[in-house]
């Protein structure tokens, strides 16, 4: 189009009447017009409100536009002969919904919608153009406001670790994030956007999650869970939270958040197993074990617990304990309130070592030590608690046994000390010396010592008769002889059966023997090369009124010449009293001219007599 320079005052007034004249004025809207040169000739109170200034009209300075300054949307100063307005004079097309803008002379901006019309005369020539242009600065930060909230919405929903994705009525996949890309081992959205989702889900599970699927489009919301198969094979257990979505044609679709819960759902089965393997482990312990909830109700207890109670209480309903009746340590009825589980969940405090007396069914009554423990949650709260009970019997039996050796303890101790106490007074009594003295109870206590040893190694339950009779004449007979008396050649000679000595025979016999070796060392057979002694003995069977008796022979010969002695020594008083008087036995000493005889009669047991 070409345009044409009119004289300055005609084309004023064509380009105010092509407009409207003062019509433009009562407009809402700014408007200016610019004739073909550029210069302003019109403008409207709108326009100045806008600009922010009233320009100079007709001022050949001012082209184009009114405003301060004139930007782009995107920053940076707007030329003059890049504006909107020098586009349309320079083509003589309308500019139309072009965005600017506009710096006011406070320093202000505001965003300006324009649209510009080229201006003819009547032979169609170009003679200006006239720009309406209004405020859209609320719009655009209403739209900027939009569009951050947008981008922050899709950042985020990008960079969650869990999958979000939007599935329509008909099962295509709309929208996936990077998430769920990387679970289902996608490389792009394009590779699935729009296929079916049931070819991600395994086969197993289709027909549950369509039916879950459909329940969420028609307007629930729901949580289930599903194996998923990617894209490469690999399987995963998912666990998905799905809302209603109203899409913009209308339509329903379901929107969903969806986590991969396949390590959770190993540790739950590796939890299962371990329980297991755990109940595994408590019902093969030999130790009685049980477990309650907070509220006392039994959950568990192992094979070894129901031997001890002699019953099996019902789980769920039985409380506090399976025993039959529970007694205190003395035999008295134990209150409910101090039963010791009642005590630990109660209390919350572990107990240890809580002695009691359960009673079976059987009526049998069974000593244990309990050690009830509470069990917690991981929030905190009490989950119930655990209980070992231990049969305490042997130890109660040991500690009865105990206190039956002690006094016993106390009773060998008082006779020792009176046998000792009659063994220095009758040494004492015989003693020409301080010499004869030493040797005389020194040889009494040695032997009274060798027999408690004795009696020691075998816990004081007796002693064998022929390791006595060895032990007597081992320090006169030598070594080797007294340990073999048997062997041909020996100046002893033992004879007889095993038989074993209860502790109190043992003790009496041992100083017996003691005394006959002792007088045969110093005056009889063993004071000479050419002495013999023979010590044998038999088992005289049990007659209906009488018990067994061990019948021994003390026969000495070959020693010096024998005369009865004037007075009773120690020696043959204590032979003589203490046989009788402790084994209910029989002593006749023979004082022979060729050796002395001594003859044993004493009672023992069927059982004493070793075959």
């Amino acid at each position: 189009m070409e345009s044409v320079q009119p004289e300055e005052g005609a084309a004023a007034d064509a380009l105010v009447c092509a407009v409207g004249g003062p019509l433009i004025d009562a407009v809402p809207v700014a408007i200016y017009v610019c004739d073909a040169a550029g210069v302003i000739v019109r403008y409207n109170p709108k326009a100045v409100e806008l600009w922010g200034r009233a320009p100079q009209v007709g001022d050949p300075e001012q082209l184009f536009c009114g405003s301060l300054r004139l930007h782009r949307v995107n920053g940076g100063l707007l030329p003059h002969d890049e504006m909107p307005m020098a586009w349309t004079l320079r083509t003589g097309e309308a500019a139309e919904n072009r965005e600017v803008v506009i710096e006011r002379p406070d320093g202000s901006r505001i965003w300006a919608l324009v649209n510009i019309a080229p201006l003819e005369d009547g032979e169609g020539r170009l003679i200006g153009a006239v720009n309406c242009f209004q405020d859209i600065t609320a719009r655009k930060r209403a739209e900027r406001a939009a569009q951050e909230t947008r981008d922050f919405l899709i950042g985020v929903i990008e960079t969650t670790p869990e999958c979000v994705k939007v599935v329509a009525r008909d099962g295509r996949l709309l929208r996936i994030n990077s998430a769920g890309l990387h679970m289902v081992e996608a490389d792009s959205l394009d590779q699935i956007q729009g296929s079916d989702i049931l070819q991600l889900i395994a086969p197993a599970y289709r027909t549950r999650w369509g039916e879950h699927h459909r329940r969420v489009c028609d307007g629930e919301t729901l949580s289930w869970e599903f194996e998923l198969v990617s894209l490469k094979g690999t399987q995963r257990h998912m666990e998905s939270h799905a809302v209603p979505l109203a899409l913009p044609d209308g339509s329903v679709a379901q929107l969903a958040v969806t986590r991969d819960v396949s390590q959770r759902k190993r540790d739950e089965q590796a939890l299962r197993e371990g329980e297991q393997r755990l109940r595994e482990i408590l019902g093969a312990l030999p130790t009685a074990v049980y477990t309650t909830d907070a509220e006392g109700r039994l959950t568990f207890y192992n094979e070894a617990a129901a031997d001890f109670w002699g019953c099996r209480p019902i789980l769920g309903e039985a409380a506090w304990r399976g025993a039959w009746r529970i007694f205190q340590p003395d035999g008295s009825p134990l209150p409910h309130e101090a039963c010791p589980m009642v005590v630990a969940l109660k209390e919350r405090r572990a107990l240890r070592h809580a002695e009691a007396i359960c009673e079976r069914p059987d009526g049998r009554r069974i000593p244990f030590a309990a050690y009830p423990t509470p069990m917690w949650r991981a929030d905190g709260k009490l989950a119930g608690a655990v209980n070992m009970l231990v049969d305490i019997s042997r130890h109660k039996q040991a500690e009865e046994h105990q206190q039956l050796l002690v006094n016993e303890l106390n009773h060998r101790v008082k006779n020792t000390l009176a046998t000792v106490q009659s063994i220095v007074r009758h040494s004492l009594r015989g003693a020409e010396s301080v010499e004869s003295f030493r040797a005389t109870f020194g040889g009494r206590l040695m032997a009274l010592s060798r027999a408690h040893d004795l009696l020691t190694q075998r816990h004081w339950e007796g002693a064998a008769l022929t390791v006595l009779l060895e032990q007597a004449v081992a320090p006169y007979e030598g070594a080797t002889q007294a340990l073999a008396p048997r062997s041909p050649g020996a100046r002893v000679r033992l004879d007889g059966p095993d038989v074993a000595l209860s502790a109190r025979q043992a003790l009496v016999l041992a100083m017996a023997f003691h005394e006959l070796a002792t007088n045969a060392a110093k005056y009889g057979a063993l004071s000479t090369e050419e002495g013999r002694l023979e010590i044998v003995w038999t088992i005289e069977e049990a007659a209906a009124d009488a018990p067994a008796q061990l019948l021994l022979r003390w026969c000495e010969q070959g020693g010096p010449r024998v005369e009865p002695p004037s007075r009773r020594g120690f020696g043959s008083r204590l032979i003589e009293r203490s046989v009788p008087g402790e084994l209910m036995g029989d002593v006749r000493l023979d004082y022979q001219p060729e050796g002395l005889r001594c003859a044993m009669r004493i009672p023992v047991g069927v059982a004493d007599v070793l075959h």
